[in-house]
């Protein structure tokens, strides 16, 4: 197994000489068409990307949080499709981690291999008309029945749900128990009675789809199950608080390069022979452009290192989500107000733009993190 070392300039190699392919006109064209994009998928997994902190004995390579993240931040740096990371990014720490942590020895064996492999992409499918991060909300339904559940529902705004092959479910088994009345479900999404719907529409992260599943009577079978009958809200927080944590630990690699652009745009840009990173207003944006990289790597990182020492810290996902998704998209508008008049024309800088400005609503938003980050103070929720 190559070292951290290794493995990181491979990654960031692959990213700008494989995955930046032909983005922009990717972009454009939006994820409706699974040849623009699958490809790439299946050699991301073929390099190892969707590997990365699997347990070798279900084809991954069983890295430490730590050495995932910043082998992932160096494929972001070589990266320009920040739709493909966080499409991959989702399916390692929302699902697979699931899996590998809640899933039986079935479970994994079954599931873990063919998506490591690109054989299979999954869906983390949570949220609904009204639910999201208040997964309290979930009107979905999984009924006992004599050979195992049937499932009825329906699931909006679903990373990747339109190629899925498998979701990880989350629904109702028994209404009278409250939050403790949630399970959680691993479906084949070939079942009959699933729906997905086309790519929707949207402002940034073009190139990988978004849609909506829908289950009507789809009977699923008693080995679907994810833990325990109830088990689901437990299991939601974790994934997650893992998916907070890590899900833009690419997108944090694409803001160094971004950086890095920046500073050199900064330098060459020089009206009447004057280079404007010498104008004081843009070399105080560019400092803070740096800053907020720092802290948002530090902060990765720190949560990393708690989950390899073992130590459980439930307010850290919501301080990296709420941290870095802002410091994103700050950064990408400061980026496009140095570049002026040329940062506003469609290319990479304005695509920044609409990519990270989705960041503060994915995975909770950055309101959410803020409620909830108080209410750990507040003592309300036990750290």
């Amino acid at each position: 197994m190559l070292s951290i070392d290794e493995k990181c300039e491979e990654f960031r190699n692959f990213g700008h000489e494989v995955l930046s392919e032909d983005v922009e006109e990717r972009d454009r064209r939006g994820a409706k068409d699974p040849s623009d994009w699958m490809g790439l998928w299946q050699s991301a997994a073929l390099k190892g990307v969707l590997g990365i902190n699997v347990p070798q004995q279900f084809g991954g390579e069983g890295r430490s949080f730590t050495d995932s993240f910043q082998a992932l931040h160096s494929l972001g740096k070589g990266c320009r499709d920040n739709g493909m990371l966080l499409g991959l990014n989702g399916q390692l720490w929302a699902m697979q981690h699931s899996i590998s942590v809640f899933g039986n020895e079935h479970q994994k064996a079954k599931w873990l291999p063919a998506l490591v492999d690109g054989e299979a992409v999954c869906a983390h499918a949570v949220t609904e008309t009204n639910s999201g991060s208040d997964v309290t909300g979930i009107r979905a339904t999984a009924e006992k029945t004599k050979y195992g559940y049937r499932l009825n529902g329906e699931k909006i705004w679903i990373g990747m749900a339109p190629a899925a092959d498998v979701a990880q479910v989350f629904a109702i088994t028994n209404p009278d128990h409250g939050a403790w009345g949630m399970s959680a479900f691993i479906v084949d999404l070939k079942s009959p009675g699933v729906s997905k719907s086309a790519p929707y529409d949207k402002s940034g992260h073009r190139t990988v789809p978004t849609g909506k599943l829908t289950f009507e009577n789809v009977e699923i079978p008693d080995e679907s199950l994810l833990g325990s009958e109830g088990s689901g809200h437990a299991i939601f927080n974790q994934s997650i608080a893992w998916e907070r944590s890590f899900i833009f630990s690419s997108h944090l690699g694409a803001m160094k390069r971004q950086l890095d652009e920046t500073v050199l745009f900064a330098r060459d840009r020089a009206p009447n022979g004057k280079p404007i990173i010498n104008n004081q207003t843009v070399s105080n944006r560019i400092a803070d452009m740096q800053v907020r990289y720092e802290i948002s790597r530090l902060l990765i990182e720190n949560a990393a290192r708690e989950i390899d020492a073992g130590v459980k810290n439930r307010m850290t996902p919501s301080v990296v989500k709420l941290s870095v998704a802002e410091a994103l998209l700050e950064n990408a508008l400061e980026a496009q107000r140095i570049r002026g008049a040329s940062g506003y024309l469609t290319g990479e800088c304005e695509r920044m733009v609409r990519d990270m400005a989705g960041t503060i609503t994915l995975g909770g938003t950055s309101d959410i993190q803020r409620l909830l980050i108080s209410a750990y103070q507040k003592g309300a929720v036990r750290t």
